[in-house]
């Protein structure tokens, strides 16, 4: 169940259910979903950044507005909370991709709230797999993430969408493969692009209409990188580069370095510096915090061949385009 995954109380729920002035109308649903997709796309092209700062303003005035006043009717009370969710996942998002693993933490947890009042097990499964799962992953706990996703799996049933089964199960199996463990991560995969095989776009709820083959090629391409399996991985990267759309620079940044990590695995350091450029002159393009990080990690994993001129000419690259990075790279060196 939704609600034995958070506690139904918090600020917005609190909120929604106060007296309000005006009544809450499809009309202003609309233009709420609407300036949401406009954040979500400067997100994609732009990471983070300053525009994290423009999301939380919104929320705290114009979005608490919007919950604090009656709703017209059910459906419309029913759109304003889904909407409303969208907001706080896309703010934890941008959380994790700032560097801030607890503030997203606590916008999952507010998004929650708002599915478990809905009865929405679909919207609150993936939220609890796709998003705890990964900002899980992101924070190298892997056994928190497999236990997120199997709790999305038996709390959704055959509720959710193919597509929504599909990214939860991903999930599950990039924490298998995290820790090493091949014939579920293998099993999953197969099952999620079975999923997605039989998913009708036109019957998938907007949330997860991103969610394509090629969002699920860079899921596998992970899966494989992490069990050790290279050239597997990089035919499944090449397909996410391929179809993920030339507007989500940064999903572009983070899956180039990893292609030059696959690269690197196989002992060629020619192709691993060239994919790093490419990932480079994405992350640049950005404000990204994750695609710093990739590349700063990229060039900890090449240090050890640093005498190498592939490698020397593209430290100095990253020197030059990507300085946050090579200081992030410097930092991690004095740490260890």
């Amino acid at each position: 169940m939704i609600t034995s995954w958070v506690a139904a109380d918090g600020p917005m729920a609190a909120s929604a259910e106060s007296g309000g002035r005006l009544w809450v109308t499809d009309q202003d649903v609309l233009l709420a979903r609407d300036t949401l997709a406009m954040f979500r796309q400067l997100d994609h092209a732009h990471g983070a950044g300053q525009f994290a700062a423009h999301l939380s303003t919104y929320i705290d005035t114009e979005l608490v507005s919007l919950l604090s006043r009656p709703a017209a009717s059910r459906d419309t009370e029913l759109g304003r909370r889904q909407v409303a969710t969208g907001f706080l996942e896309l703010a934890g998002y941008q959380a994790v991709d700032s560097g801030r693993p607890g503030w997203a933490q606590a916008y999952y947890k507010r998004a929650l709230v708002l599915t478990a009042e809905a009865r929405d097990r679909a919207y609150g499964g993936y939220l609890v797999a796709v998003n705890l799962g990964h900002l899980a992953l992101h924070c190298d706990h892997s056994d928190a993430a497999l236990r997120w996703s199997q709790a999305a799996i038996a709390g959704v049933g055959t509720a959710a969408s193919p597509a929504t089964r599909a990214a939860i199960l991903a999930v599950s199996a990039r924490a298998h493969a995290r820790m090493g463990d091949e014939q579920p991560t293998t099993a999953l995969m197969v099952q999620a692009e079975a999923l997605l095989d039989a998913s009708d776009a036109q019957e998938e709820p907007p949330w997860i209409s991103y969610f394509t083959r090629a969002y699920l090629a860079d899921e596998m391409a992970h899966c494989l990188h992490d069990l050790g399996r290279a050239p597997a991985a990089r035919s499944q990267v090449a397909d996410a580069l391929e179809g993920v759309g030339r507007d989500r620079v940064r999903r572009l940044a983070i899956d180039a370095a990893l292609l030059a990590s696959t690269w690197l695995r196989s002992d060629d350091l020619e192709q691993a510096c060239a994919a790093g450029r490419e990932a480079v002159g994405y992350a640049a393009r950005t404000s990204s915090g994750r695609s710093v990080d990739r590349v700063a990690r990229l060039l900890s994993d090449l240090a050890p061949y640093a005498g190498h001129r592939d490698v020397a000419e593209f430290f100095e690259y990253v020197h030059a385009v990507l300085p946050a990075a090579a200081q992030q790279a410097a930092a991690t060196r004095l740490q260890g």
